[in-house]
């Protein structure tokens, strides 16, 4: 099975530490068999705490899709809660897998209400309209996403990748405010952090018993069972609505018309 991570970042150098951590996590989760291809984007302003930038960034993780369903992958990956999902979907006919949709449906599993703990306060309204969109509101605590305080930043983010002292104080301080407020389940919401706490070990609000969902793992193995799925009892997308994919010939029209070359995915 090979499964393409699609990554909404340009893949910024100074970042090579994540990427060398994700490198060695996906072998950690994903079963023998599986392959993992880390790809980021051709173009990316690497900056998603905004729909404005977010929804430029967009394109570019679709077109990602597009081209892994045509190289032969077998599921892609959105490695970013700010992502595309119902897009990438409609235009492709292989499984596609966001990672926080991915999440929060484990995280119904494991308790009655959870929270989210996300990067930024610009991440937050985010994160909040997907729950609305997902219909798992009900299944969250009041204010159900929450920032890390102080937000994360570059600098914290590669310490964390070998130290992560800083992270885990700030992260668990707001966990257990979130479980004040009533959550069973934390869910990490960003594609960075989550692999980062499982690779140290951490799954568990000390002295809680409040699991810690990490959201790259979710999305993983999601896209493993889909796979796995598909190929034994032909289970696949629906298309009699949402995630039907518009005639070819205008998929490609429409592509042309934005100076998209190739085709587009699914017919």
């Amino acid at each position: 099975m090979r499964i393409l991570w699609n990554e909404a970042t340009s893949g910024p150098p100074e970042m090579a530490p994540v990427w060398q951590a994700l490198r060695e996590y996906f072998p950690r989760v994903a079963r023998p068999d599986t392959e993992v291809v880390l790809r980021h984007l051709p173009v990316s302003g690497n900056y998603v705490r905004s729909l404005y930038t977010e929804l430029l960034n967009n394109r570019a993780v679709v077109e990602n899709a597009i081209a892994a369903e045509r190289e032969g992958f077998d599921a892609v990956v959105l490695g970013c809660w700010a992502d595309p999902l119902w897009e990438a979907r409609e235009v492709v006919d292989i499984p596609v897998v966001g990672i926080g949709e991915a999440a929060m449906l484990l995280a119904t599993t494991l308790g009655y209400k959870f929270a989210v703990i996300t990067v930024a306060p610009g991440v937050v309204p985010t994160i909040a309209l997907d729950l609305r969109l997902y219909g798992l509101e009900d299944r969250a605590i009041s204010r159900p996403v929450r920032s890390l305080d102080p937000p994360s930043d570059l600098g914290l983010l590669v310490e964390s990748v070998t130290n992560p002292e800083r992270l885990l104080s700030n992260f668990e301080r707001v966990a257990r405010q979130c479980i004040a407020d009533g959550a069973e389940v934390i869910v990490v919401g960003c594609g960075y952090y989550g692999p980062i706490l499982t690779l140290h070990g951490y799954h568990e609000v000390p002295g809680t018993g409040v699991p810690v969902v990490d959201c790259s793992a979710a999305g993983l193995k999601l896209a493993e069972a889909l796979v796995d799925l598909r190929r034994s009892t032909g289970l696949r997308k629906s298309t009699a609505l949402f995630f039907r994919s518009p005639p070819r010939e205008v998929l490609d029209r429409v592509r042309r018309a934005h100076g998209l070359e190739g085709t587009s995915g699914a017919p």
